[in-house]
This record gives structure tokens, sequence and C-alpha cells, in this order.
């Protein structure tokens, strides 16, 4: 079965914020519709809060809104903490925005990480995979026709079962996907990081559809696709070492990431897919601080000079 390709949208405009955030989700919400038109199968959403920059605290929020203006494209969260939620609650959102979208849903899910976040919500950190695996089994029963203990029926259901993509890196988190999930949904800044990441499934022997979320970006010029990209690349990898507490981010080599023209990007994401043997590959639709209008032809150009090319390499 051939991949797919997808988008990763995380609504956030970095600091200083240039335009009213009501204009910027404007701006946003067309670029997916942008994403459907030219034939990209999925949106994926992540779930961060306290964000400065106002990345997505509401990922379902969002996800009816796309549902609303989109009529074919797949909707996906990327992921959404589940231990930060009562799963009761997710049940009931998540299958009310199935509905919606006439059953597009993919609900990416994980255990999340950040220590700020769990400590705003006041939900123990430390207890983050026991309540994940909790909150799996309540979406599955709360989706299912039999009552919980209590006797309790959510409706309305969703009318056929919400796949359910597990967030993982680790070789603990990536067994937890392979044990509780219908796919697995990973994210590397890198090709390295992702066939690292391969490499730890083949060695679990982990045969799941495989979700990559990462980096790529193209221009007619390779100089002009870096200039682009480079103070993206920089302001995501900046936040990633700061989540993890790490107070210096090594130095971009461009070399490194997904970036140059559409024939340099197609042929190495050729490449690539081989080695990976992803189901979907779901890049950044809107790197930080790169303007609408470039977000919307970048799509446009992935679209028709590097996902054919990737394809027909791949029959």
């Amino acid at each position: 079965m051939q991949p797919s390709f997808g988008i990763l949208h995380d609504f956030r405009q970095p600091l200083p914020h240039r335009e009213s955030m009501t204009r910027y989700y404007a701006d946003c919400l067309e670029e997916v519709t942008v994403a459907e038109e030219v034939g990209f199968e999925t949106i994926w959403m992540p779930e961060h809060h306290l964000a400065a920059d106002g990345m997505l605290p509401s990922p379902l929020v969002m996800a009816a809104a796309v549902a609303a203006r989109t009529q074919r494209i797949r909707i996906g969260t990327s992921i959404l903490v589940l231990p930060l939620h009562h799963p009761l609650r997710i049940a009931e959102d998540a299958a009310v925005v199935d509905l919606i979208s006439g059953g597009r849903l993919v609900l990416g899910i994980g255990q999340g990480y950040a220590a700020e976040e769990f400590a705003a919500f006041g939900v123990e950190r430390r207890h983050r995979a026991h309540l994940l695996e909790e909150g799996i089994a309540v979406l599955r029963q709360a989706w299912s026709e039999a009552p919980d203990v209590q006797g309790n029926q959510v409706t309305p259901k969703p009318e056929r079962p919400i796949p359910l993509f597990i967030g993982g890196v680790t070789k603990a988190g990536l067994e937890r996907a392979a044990r509780l999930g219908d796919g697995v949904i990973v994210y590397c800044a890198t090709p390295a990081d992702l066939l690292a990441r391969r490499r730890l499934l083949d060695e679990l022997k982990i045969d799941l559809p495989l979700v990559c979320t990462s980096i790529l970006h193209v221009a007619p010029d390779a100089d002009q696709a870096w200039a682009e990209a480079e103070p993206g690349i920089a302001y995501l990898e900046g936040q990633l070492a700061q989540y993890a507490g790490q107070e210096k981010q090594p130095k971009l080599n461009r070399d490194d990431y997904l970036v140059g023209t559409p024939a340099e990007v197609a042929g190495r994401l050729i490449a690539l897919a081989r080695e990976l043997r992803f189901s979907q590959f779901a890049h950044w639709a809107r790197l930080p601080g790169l303007a609408h209008t470039r977000a919307s032809e970048t799509l446009r150009l992935i679209a028709a000079e590097v996902i054919p090319p990737v394809l027909s390499a791949l029959r």
C-alpha cells in the first residue's frame, strides 16, 4: 500500500504577534483548505497549554472548525495529552467531532511531558503513563454499545470506530503504542532521528501503521528555502529544548533537514520512505514565522513537485 501525505499545523503565532489571533486563525484555516484542495490526506494538530505564542491548546475545538470548512481531509490530533483531561469528556467531544466531520477524525493521543502543564492542571506527572492507559480503556468502552460500570451510556456515539493512534518516541512509549493503539505517531525534526525510531520499531517487532511528523520545506531555490525555514526550525528546536530543560540548543545544520528545492527534497524523501516504511508523512504546513502566502504557495509546490515523484518511485 502506498504511503500518503499530510500536514501538521499548530496554529501558533511567534511573539511579537503581528496580527490579531482572529485574523491569524482565519489564515491558518485557509491553509488547511488549500491542503485539502491540493490533495493532502490528513491535518494533524497538537495540544500545548500556557504557551506565550498561542500554540494550540484546544485541538478538538479546532478539529470541529476544520470539519466545518472541509469535505475530505481527515482530521487528526498529534497529540492530545489524554492525562490532562477526563477521558469521558474526550470520548464525548471526539464523538461529536467525528459525527460532524462524517467520520474523518483520527484521535492521536499520548501521555505528554511538559511539567508546567501537568502542574497547571493539578495532575501528577509521574502518573501520566497509568492515566493514559486508563483513559484509553475509558475511550474504547465509551464508544461501545455497553454501559460503563456505573451504568452510564455516552451519547451520541460515533457511527464507526474512531482510530486511536498513540504518540511515542522512547522504547517504552512505542511498546505502549503497539499494545494499545491502532497506529503509531512519531515526531522527529530530522530524517536521522526518524530512522532511529524505525530501527527501534523493527527491534521491537512492531508492525502498525506509522505516521511520521517532521519538518519539510521547499522553494524554487535551495538558499531561499533554507533562509525561509531556518528561523522557524530554530524556533521549534528551541521550544523542544526548553520543554526538555536544556539551556542551549545545538547549532543547526541545513543538511540535517528536508529543506531545499522540490527535486532535492523529493530525492531525499524517496530514499527515506524506503527505509522508514511510513504509512503517512506529515510536515509543518506553516513553520513558525512563515508568512501565510508562502505557506500556501509551499503547500501547492510540495503537492505538485515533491509528492508525485515520490509516489511514482514507490510504486
